[in-house]
């Protein structure tokens, strides 16, 4: 074949491997920093993002991803803005142009100039420090991964260590043959029942059956005890609720001190009543006999080791002799002797004279009473109405009187007036109390009025809180 041939028959080689690729180098800071064969027809970005197609590092004039060839349907256009530079010669007869040039023939879209490509075009566009070479070459066979000789390769046999696969081997046979022994032995196992010769079921089971039955032995009357003592328990424990609700019942009720004064009264008359009837006492009250020896004759038969208990039986009473009764001065007598006296209990018993004190009579108990003058009060601050304030605290002077009164049994004299100031919060709580002005010098009604006062509740004023001044004005009734 002639050498015309071989340049005839070229084109047809070419057009078999197809169209042309773009070839691109990338050139910064005067060095070529990268150069690439872009086999796939797509677009060709270029930027400091890591998905572009050339990554370059940071650039004034370059954007984060810049598409500089863009392909079209019918094929690469070049993109570039009004910033770059750069000489394009659009086929291998015309002679190189400038960006600026090309300008007339490219289309604007936005603020960048879109110019298409012939594959017979070739040349480079400057963006700032970083240049841009490309040309459209015959793409090149696909050269095959380079393979090493199988001598050089190797095989797996080669890497092996021998001496651990024979240790391997040896001990997995030996665990293998371990286990396929144990599973040929005829290892003794339970019998089971049906298995057993009748001779000795016969006397295996019913030693079973008569276990079964000492087991099976109980108390039939435990299930009634057992029942009798928890329904004794439930019965003990509703009476103790019984007892402590009525106790909880009587100390709930108010207390009256004119009722328990009068049932301790009837308790001290019906002991003096029993104590009077006591030998004890006759004799210890008892005066005088025959010559003035009282207490002879209780002893007058002689022995004073004899019984006592006749002693005492002989006791008629004890008889206050009077100036000329039988007997002398009067005096202490057995049964069956005279004496001039009358007999007097211990209930009946009173001395004379000043202050004198009588035993079984009841008396009139005075209990100290209070009373609180009609006030109103002051307002301070705030924009609650005094006249709640007021009626609220009338609604709740009886616990305040009764400071008053618990002070009047140990100071009946006790009276004065008292000036408590209190703030009221927003929600109608009282959160603060104390004492303005005290000319009653009692500093236990003081602390008992501030203390209650802290517990009350007034209507919730409107607007923050309020403080009010309220004197208490005392006086026994």
């Amino acid at each position: 074949m002639t050498q015309a041939q071989q340049v005839q028959n070229r084109p047809s080689a070419e057009a078999e491997r197809g169209p042309k690729i773009l070839r691109i180098g990338i050139i910064q800071g005067g060095k070529i920093v990268e150069e690439r064969l872009v086999r796939k027809r797509e677009t060709v970005t270029i930027g400091q993002s890591v998905k572009n197609t050339f990554v370059v590092p940071a650039s004034n004039a370059l954007a984060r991803s810049f598409p500089i060839f863009e392909m079209t349907p019918s094929g690469y256009a070049l993109n570039f803005a009004e910033g770059m530079d750069g000489r394009i010669a659009m086929s291998s007869t015309e002679a190189p142009a400038t960006l600026a040039q090309l300008r007339a023939k490219a289309e604007k879209r936005n603020d960048v100039f879109h110019l298409p490509l012939p594959e017979e075009s070739r040349g480079k566009v400057v963006i700032g420090d970083v240049t841009v070479l490309y040309q459209f070459v015959v793409p090149p066979p696909v050269q095959p991964r380079p393979q090493l000789p199988p001598s050089v390769r190797g095989s797996i046999t080669q890497d092996l260590d021998w001496i651990m696969v024979a240790i391997v081997a040896i001990s997995l046979a030996s665990h293998l043959g371990f286990v396929l022994y144990l599973r040929s032995v005829d290892w003794p196992r339970k019998p089971d029942i049906e298995e057993i010769p009748d001779r000795f079921v016969q006397m295996i089971v019913p030693k079973k059956k008569e276990e079964k039955k000492e087991e099976k032995k109980v108390d039939p009357n435990a299930e009634a005890k057992r029942l009798a003592e928890q329904k004794a328990r439930e019965e003990a424990r509703r009476k103790a609720a019984a007892e402590q609700a009525k106790k909880s019942n009587d100390t709930s009720k108010p207390r009256d001190p004119e009722a328990e004064a009068r049932a301790a009264a009837e308790r001290r008359a019906k002991l003096a009543q029993e104590v009077a009837k006591m030998g004890v006492l006759k004799l210890l009250g008892a005066r005088g006999g025959e010559g003035g020896a009282g207490v002879t004759d209780l002893l007058r038969s002689g022995d004073p080791g004899g019984n006592a208990d006749k002693v005492f039986e002989s006791v008629g009473g004890v008889a206050t002799a009077g100036a000329g009764g039988a007997g002398g001065a009067g005096g202490l007598g057995t049964k069956g002797t005279s004496g001039s006296g009358t007999v007097k209990g211990i209930a009946g018993l009173r001395a004379s004279g000043p202050g004198e004190v009588s035993s079984g009579e009841k008396g009139g108990e005075k209990v100290p009473r209070g009373s609180l003058k009609e006030v109103k009060a002051v307002e301070v601050d705030g924009s609650l109405s005094p006249d709640l304030v007021v009626q609220t605290i009338k609604s709740r002077k009886s616990a305040v009187i009764a400071c008053y009164e618990r002070a009047l049994k140990r100071n009946p004299g006790l009276s004065g007036k008292v000036v408590l100031r209190f703030t009221i919060s927003s929600i109608g709580k009282v959160t603060s109390a104390e004492i303005e002005d005290d000319t009653m010098g009692d500093g236990e009604v003081n602390k008992c009025i501030t203390s209650t006062v802290k517990n009350w509740r007034f209507p919730a004023p409107q607007g923050g809180e309020v403080q009010f001044a309220y004197p208490f004005v005392f006086q026994a009734s």
